[in-house]
């Protein structure tokens, strides 16, 4: 029997497929990428309305044809006219076939502004912050940055962040920060450090935040506690922490140095401590823009904005 007739274009074929994915691919793409372009302003006019704005010296999208990339040159963050925030560079990544999936690098040094004050420069390593959507449109972010040095202030070795949506009925966004030795620099005060400090709570409506833990670490000395915090009308801290101690005796004479009591407070404040034991539960109470350990009075508490 004659052969059948050969068909070369099923070589061709497969090229053609891959020809057309490809092509309907870069539609996809440059589509999407409009589409979160038109996102992006959106969002930021909605977040210029709160007072938030950001500006870039260059701006630039890209990513083709896998990521959505938005380059910021010089990025300006600035709130409410107040207080400037300026890192070095700006960087924003989605992977094209999961865009509800963002990661942000962020470039040190970084200037901070303040009204009224001159700039400060913080020395860090790159800064990666990563952000995730829900079906709702709600956002769970990831932090983390190393490597912190604030001119005479402090520095830490690492800080990360992490929240979410709030499970609970009543709704708000749940926190949990870690910070990795930070240190504390105050001039003509000696330096003071910690091996780590950790918080989780939740913010709520009416400017609350609920303290489900927050501890202090500096060898086996740990401090820790929970309660209600909250801005009064004058934006100063106000609330109660319920907080506790597993070596009384050490934790006094690390804070000592920092605490300006006069001897009678502190011989009070030893008595108290000694008729508690060496793990004490003692109030810390912030109230009229005053920080009181107990009935004694540790602090003035200024409006934080």
């Amino acid at each position: 029997m004659p052969s059948a007739p050969s068909r070369p274009w099923k070589m061709f074929l497969p090229l053609g497929i891959v020809l057309l994915l490809a092509l309907c691919w870069s539609i996809y793409w440059f589509v999407a990428i409009g589409f979160a372009k038109q996102r992006f302003a959106a969002e930021r006019l909605h977040l210029s309305t709160q007072g938030i704005t950001l500006s870039c010296s260059e701006e630039n999208w890209g990513g083709f044809p896998f990521r959505f990339e938005y380059g910021c040159s010089t990025p300006g963050f600035i709130f409410d006219g107040r207080i400037e925030i300026q890192p070095s560079n700006l960087l924003v990544v989605a992977l094209a076939y999961a865009p509800w999936q963002a990661v942000a690098l962020i470039d040190g040094p970084t200037r901070i502004r303040a009204a009224g004050t001159d700039p400060d420069h913080v020395e860090h390593g790159r800064a990666i912050a990563a952000l995730t959507l829900d079906r709702t449109g709600t956002a769970s972010l990831s932090a983390e940055v190393g490597d912190v040095i604030i001119p005479a202030l402090g520095s830490l070795e690492k800080l990360t962040l992490h929240t979410r949506p709030s499970p609970l009925p009543e709704g708000g966004t749940d926190i949990a920060v870690t910070v990795i030795r930070p240190t504390c620099e105050v001039p003509g005060e000696p330096a003071f450090s910690l091996d780590q400090a950790s918080f989780l709570g939740t913010l709520q409506s009416g400017r609350k935040l609920a303290v489900e833990r927050v501890e202090l670490q500096q060898g086996s000395v740990r401090y820790w506690g929970s309660g209600l915090l909250s801005l009064d009308s004058e934006n100063r801290i106000s609330g109660k922490l319920d907080t506790e101690t597993n070596n009384t005796t050490a934790l006094l004479d690390g804070v000592a140095p920092y605490l300006r009591f006069t001897e009678q407070q502190r011989a009070g404040l030893q008595t108290m401590l000694g008729v508690l034991g060496n793990e004490a539960k003692v109030s810390l109470i912030a109230t009229d823009g005053a920080l009181y350990l107990g009935p004694f009075r540790m602090a003035v508490l200024p409006p934080l904005y």
